[in-house]
This record gives structure tokens, sequence and C-alpha cells, in this order.
């Protein structure tokens, strides 16, 4: 009997999807790429400047690789070829080079596009193929050709300035956005602002008040020395003035895209980019659960920008919601669908589990630490995005010191909501109360006066988790780069990571920055880089080209390269 062939990036995903194919599918996996654009020409750049055609040679050690699928091929008789690379523009790129690498005829492959790693997703994908889609091939190149132009050419010259080793179309842009907020620190350390506090303790709580006016706005001083001079006249008591209650509503969260994904693992779980694109590839691939003895694909395909998820999953996510809480918990009409974004590929449902019947609690011993924390973190981020607001009662407190008015404030629960999926995470994030700690209370004994300095303004460093937010909100790279940044940065010594896991700029990175900026003030900024990440996608929604796009690309970009490098003939 023939066999049918698949095509897979990945050798974990392998296993996962033979486990339920059978022996009659043969599966090989390319990890990743198969060739690469060949270093030579001018610049190295592989391409040829006069009709811009690139030239790839294939990675070192693929070729073995290669050889033995062509040695395979010529043995076995195969009925058809499936090309199940990753669902997106380099996956579709990786499935063209298979195909012009193994020299396949039309008629002899077909295209796979697998979302997640489930024997109803895989089965539907096979009854339903498709053709390579030559729009998605034609952006990955010129994503290709563009990043190695601007990578190649900025290198060469900035080793030749600084004896920095490397500028990017995206790196480069990164490095911009950590060093200006670094300067925004700094110009704010000049002009600090201070605020007077009373901290009390009620039952082994802390609880701070702020002074106010007499409309319950903060004061704020400019100088601390009067501030200190006011706080000389308070005394040790608070005595109990007034309350305020009203209601408010906390909205959850839409469902998990790349970068909010990477964001949440950062603020709620201390991971890294590269932690948690490490654990969610895991998670997308296929872990193998001891309790089920087999291999599971948990999550569904962990790069998008998108908030959709499939009406099936809804439902059953109600279904579930409706059991272990009860209806009144459901929101049948999240506020995500309808505030849905313009600027975005939507190629890719938002993030979430596959199936709901494995809880993470149950499958824990299957996972390491890290997989468990994120796959939890998914779990209950996707339930929590389809249920109702949360409902809270905030109650402001007034007390007067000598005639001088403090406040302070808590948020009580009412209905908790989608808060109730993870109490306690979303308790703390949220800072909301089961019951108030001040009800009753007409007097509060001072622990200390003090003068603090007023924060709530005060810029603070980029974490890994919130440049990413701040490139998806710019228009800036997309899901399938956002790992790399911080790593790039951190080997080239232009950025450092102090304990915090805040990103600094080190003096190199400060020069790098600022001789692109003098230098190419038009290329490294972040409208630019938007704008060439909106005609990537009009590439590959055919509105564009691959030649033109370079070309008016390269001759733009050239002028500004013999400006500062006037020996730079091509």
């Amino acid at each position: 009997m023939k066999k049918t062939l698949i095509f897979l990036e990945s050798a974990t995903k392998k296993k996962t999807i033979q486990s339920f194919l059978g022996q009659n599918y043969i599966i090989f996996a390319t990890s990743g790429h198969l060739w690469e654009l060949k270093k030579s020409g001018f610049y190295n750049l592989g391409v040829d400047l006069e009709n811009f055609k690139p030239t790839y040679e294939i990675i070192p050690g693929k070729q073995t690789l290669i050889n033995f699928w062509k040695g395979f091929l010529k043995k076995e008789e195969i009925s058809l070829i499936y090309l199940a690379t990753d669902p997106d523009r380099e996956g579709e790129g990786i499935a063209e080079e298979v195909v012009k690498i193994l020299e396949l005829k039309p008629e002899q492959y077909q295209r796979l596009l697998f979302y997640e790693i489930t024997p109803r997703n895989v089965r539907e994908a096979l009854n339903k193929p498709l053709t390579i889609n030559k729009n998605l091939v034609e952006a990955q190149i010129s994503r290709q050709v563009l990043d190695r132009m601007i990578g190649f050419c900025l290198s060469t010259v900035l080793r030749k300035k600084l004896q920095a080793l490397s500028a990017g179309r995206v790196q480069s842009v990164v490095l911009k956005i950590i060093v200006e907020r670094e300067l925004i620190i700094r110009n704010y350390e000049k002009t600090k602002d201070y605020i007077i506090c009373g901290i009390c303790q009620v039952n082994d709580k802390k609880i701070t008040l702020r002074q106010v006016n007499n409309k319950e706005e903060l004061i704020v001083y400019k100088e601390k020395q009067e501030a200190e001079e006011v706080k000389k006249n308070l005394g040790l008591f608070f005595e109990f003035a007034s309350k305020k209650e009203e209601q408010k509503y906390i909205i959850p969260k839409p469902p998990l895209i790349t970068s909010l994904l990477l964001f949440e693992a950062k603020s709620q779980l201390g991971l890294s980019v590269a932690q948690t694109t490490c654990a969610v590839q895991k998670l997308y691939e296929g872990v193998w659960i001891n309790e089920k003895k087999k291999q599971v694909g948990l999550i569904t395909y962990p790069r998008t920008d998108s908030t959709r998820i499939n009406r099936e999953f809804i439902n059953q996510a109600y279904n579930y919601i409706k059991n272990k809480w009860g209806q009144i918990y459901c929101n049948f009409q999240p506020l995500w669908e309808k505030n849905k974004k313009s600027n975005i590929q939507d190629a890719h449902e938002a993030i979430h589990p596959t199936y709901l019947d494995y809880h993470p609690e149950e499958i824990k011993n299957s996972l390491s630490e890290e997989e468990y924390q994120v796959y939890k973190l998914i779990f209950n981020h996707t339930l929590s995005s389809l249920m109702s607001p949360a409902k809270i009662n905030k109650i402001t407190y007034n007390f007067l010191n000598n005639n001088y008015l403090f406040t302070t404030s808590e948020r009580i629960n009412q209905f908790a909501g989608f808060l109730t999926c993870a109490p306690e995470i979303y308790f703390p994030i949220y800072n909301v109360k089961l019951k108030s700690d001040l009800e009753g209370i007409l007097q509060l004994e001072v622990k200390k006066n003090e003068v603090q300095e007023y924060t709530e303004n005060k810029p603070t460093r980029h974490n890994e988790g919130s440049v990413v937010q701040e490139l998806e909100r710019l228009g800036v790279g997309r899901p399938s780069t956002y790992n790399t940044f911080g790593r790039i940065l951190i080997e080239r010594g232009y950025i450092k990571i102090n304990q915090k896991g805040q990103l600094i700029p080190t003096e190199l990175g400060f020069l790098v920055n600022n001789w692109l900026q003098e230098n190419f003030p038009n290329l490294i900024n972040e409208k630019y880089t938007a704008h060439l990440e909106k005609e990537l996608d009009e590439i590959s929604q055919g509105q564009n080209n691959y030649h033109d796009f370079i070309k008016n690309f390269w001759d733009n970009f050239y002028r500004e390269i013999l400006k500062i490098s006037p020996r730079a003939k091509n």
C-alpha cells in the first residue's frame, strides 16, 4: 500500500501527530528553514542588485537530511506529499523550499494548515488541503531580503564607525525605545514631586492615607522641604470624617494574543520572553500526558495578533463556566468581540487551550514547572475573557489630622465575575478585597507620618513583556519575531537586565542609538518600521510584489548609505 508523506517543521509536533494518524503516514521534520541567503556580492547581501533576484545556499547541517529525503523518495512509493509547516509566512516559505529542493511536481504535493495539534483539526486539514500561498511566500522572501539589506549594510558601517557589532530593522527600533525611556527617567529624576502619607495599622494590615484638598484631590509638593514643614504639624491620630461609596465594574482582558501572553507571563510569573516562547511551543506541539498515556497538543498556535476564538470552543467554554460557577458568570456578549483592532493579520485564532478537560492541576505532573505555569495562565485567562465583569464597591474613607484631610480607598467585592476563575491571582492584581478593613473605625493611630516621592507619573524602565506590548501597539515586528530582540541586544552589549528584569541601555547602546538617529533617522524609527510591516502584509495579500517593494526600498536606502560611506559602490 502506498503511504502518505507529511513534512512538518518540528520533531515534537511529529510525535503528537503520528500518535493519532497511524502507520500509513510517514512524517519528516525540517527543523526550520532549509536554505538561507548566500553571503555573496555587495555587502554579502546575496542579492543581484540589477534584478533583485536572491541567491540561496543550503544551511550547514541540512544537506544530510535533504539527501536522506531524496533517497527515500526514490525508493518508496508515496501517494501524496503534504506540506504542513507552520501556518505563517515563514512556514509558507519553508514549504516552498521543500518543493524546490526536492523538485516536486504540482501533482505530488498539497499544503496543510494546522492551527492546533488535535485529531479533529488535523483531520479537518486533511479533508481540506490547499495549495501553497505564493503571496505569503513572496512576503517571506521580501522580509528576508529586507532584513539582510538593512542588517548587513548598517552593521558593516557601524563596525567601521563605532566598532559595534550590528544593527537591524526591528532590533534597532527596540534599542531606540529602551534608550528613549531611559532618557525620560533621567529627566524625571531632576524634577521629583512629593506627597505626605500617614502609615497606620489595622488588624496586622498596613493602611496608607494620603493628604488631599477639600475636593479630595491629591496634594503634590514641588519641594520636599515644604512637605516636611507641613508634616511637623501632624498629630498621632487620624479621626474619621466621612466615607463615599461607588459601584464600579472591572472588565476582563480580551483573549491572549502573543504580545499580551508575553506581558502577562512576565508580570504574573516573572518569565522571560525566551522562557515563555519555549514553553508555549512545547504546549502547542504536544506534551506526553502520563495520566492519559498519550501525546497531546494542549494549546492553539502561539504566534498570533488576533483575539478571535472559534464558536465551537466558545460554546464549550460557556458550558464549562455554567457547570462550574453558574450561568450568571457567562458573558455572552464580551466587549472584545465588538472592539477588534483593524491593523492585524488575523490569520490565526487567539491563544487558548485545545481542550477544557485537561485542567492544569490534573496534568501538572506531566509538565515542567514553566509549562504548567504558562498553561495555567492560558487556561484561566481564556475562561475569564468569556466571563462576566466583576462588580465592586469602591469605598473612599476620609480622615482628619489637625484639620489636614487625608484619604484612602478600598475595592470590596460585590460579585466576583471573572475574578472567581483565579481569585488567588486576580484579586491581588485588581486590588479587590472580600470585606473592608476600615468599616466602623472612627480613629486610627499613626505608626509613622512620612514624606514620600510622588511616583504615580514616574516613568519606569521597560521589561521584556512591556517592550513587546509597545511593539504590538506601534505595529512594529510580528508575533514570530518577539522572542529574539532582547537576546540579540544583550549579546551585542547594547542593553543589560537588572535584578528587577528591567532593560537598561549600556553606554555602547547609547552610542549606537545616537549614531543611528543622527545618520538614519528616517529609517530607524517606529513609524517607518511599522510602514514596512504594513507593506509586507500587503504583499501577503497580493496588493504588492517582491520586486517593486525591494527595488523601491533599496533605491532609497542605498542613497542614505552613500552619504555615510561614499566608497560603498555596488
